[in-house]
């Protein structure tokens, strides 16, 4: 018998082999999920290098930029401009590195250990504090399970205050781990800044190898939207933080406030933080100047901190920021809620701009499907009379 083979059922019989071996290889993945990601934290543990390297060379790109176009390098052939830029973009990093670790490592390191000493001392002071209180709010009167609620938070902050300390201590054992993904991920991005435009090109390639030109088109559009969005967000965030944070270590050395250096590190790191990030840096700080008995300088750190996110929020943030990411408060608050509950503290960081990437790319899909219908593109346009748009 002679079987009538024809190029229709040909393809769906060749579709439905691929849609069957992929919901088998799906089911596979999903029966042995424990495997799965042990082997991505494998491969993860073994690419961290490149993703350090990725990250500095991404960082730093701009500083590059910045001296290839300085005129007295103008004047020599590209790879000679390259290298030098590449020399003066280095040095300049680290001499901040120095000048940061001179600066800030000593009187943090001093900061680190007296808490660490004089823990004891401070739970007797949390103690005696939160006697103080019941005393004057006289809790007597009080129903008791408000008593021991009030008495449960305060064992939790500070088990979570000396968690934190603990993991800081433990944090030096394993730096040296870090320091070799550090080094080796230095390296890299050295490699990657002397031949970016090779490695743009090659990848320019390889996507006219995979897909159709008018997709390469928008895959590249999207990648230099991204690059602007990230870039303008990550770089202008961290110089934004610095600022916040050298005025938090000014301002806490006038005020004559405890553990300065180590308090104002936590401020500046969690303003990189959207929204989020003045609250998460200023309990670590409220709670460290509250258990040694300083009540006043509490008070008065929370102050100075509202005071500082004020003008952060208002003056500092969007000169530097601008409208970067377009993104409303709203979303600014489900993209780090989102993002950090998967991805933790880097998360919280990437998720702004990287939701607003995904935005821009719904929106042109969503602006395309529409004109093809013959329709409006404007949220406007779609607004009843009763409840226009405000």
């Amino acid at each position: 018998m002679k079987l009538d083979w024809n190029k229709k059922d040909t393809t769906t019989a060749v579709y439905a082999f691929l849609v069957l071996a992929a919901a088998a290889l799906f089911v596979a993945l999903l029966w042995h999920i424990d495997w799965l990601r042990g082997v991505v934290r494998e491969i993860s543990g073994y690419l961290t290098p490149f993703v350090y390297g990725f990250a500095l060379a991404y960082l730093l790109n701009p500083l590059l930029r910045f001296f290839e176009r300085r005129r007295p390098l103008g004047r020599l052939r590209p790879r000679g401009r390259r290298n030098v830029a590449l020399i003066l973009t280095y040095l300049s990093f680290f001499c901040v590195i120095v000048l940061l670790l001179v600066a800030v490592i000593p009187p943090l390191g001093a900061s680190v250990t007296t808490l660490v000493q004089n823990m004891p001392l401070y739970t007797e002071g949390a103690k005696n504090l939160s006697d103080s209180i019941q005393k004057y709010i006289h809790l007597d009167s009080v129903p008791k399970e408000v008593t021991d609620a009030v008495n449960s938070i305060f064992t939790y902050l500070y088990g979570v205050l000396s968690s934190a300390v603990l993991y800081a201590v433990g944090f030096t054992t394993k730096i040296g781990g870090w320091l070799v993904n550090a080094l080796v991920g230095l390296i890299i991005s050295i490699y990657m800044l002397a031949a970016k435009e090779r490695i743009f090109a090659q990848s320019k390639r390889i996507l006219h190898v995979l897909l159709p030109r008018r997709f390469v088109a928008d895959v590249l559009e999207l990648t230099y939207e991204s690059n602007r969005k990230f870039s303008g967000f990550l770089i202008g965030k961290l110089i934004d933080s610095l600022i916040i944070g050298v005025i938090c270590l000014i301002g806490m050395s006038l005020f004559r406030m405890p553990f300065p250096e180590l308090i104002s590190l936590i401020v500046g790191v969690t303003n990189i933080i959207p929204y989020f990030g003045p609250i998460v840096g200023c309990v670590p700080g409220f709670l460290l100047i509250l258990i040694t008995g300083s009540v006043p300088q509490a008070l008065g750190f929370l102050a100075f901190i509202l005071v500082l996110q004020q003008f952060d929020g208002n003056i500092l943030g969007p000169a530097i920021l601008g409208q970067s990411t377009g993104l409303s408060a709203m979303w600014v608050m489900f993209a780090i809620l989102l993002f950090g509950g998967l991805y933790g503290f880097v998360g919280m960081i990437i998720g702004v701009p990287l939701l607003s990437v995904i935005f821009g790319v719904l929106r042109v899909f969503a602006v395309r499907r529409l004109e093809k219908k013959g329709m409006p593109t404007e949220a406007e346009d779609y607004a009843g009379e009763e409840h226009p748009l405000i």
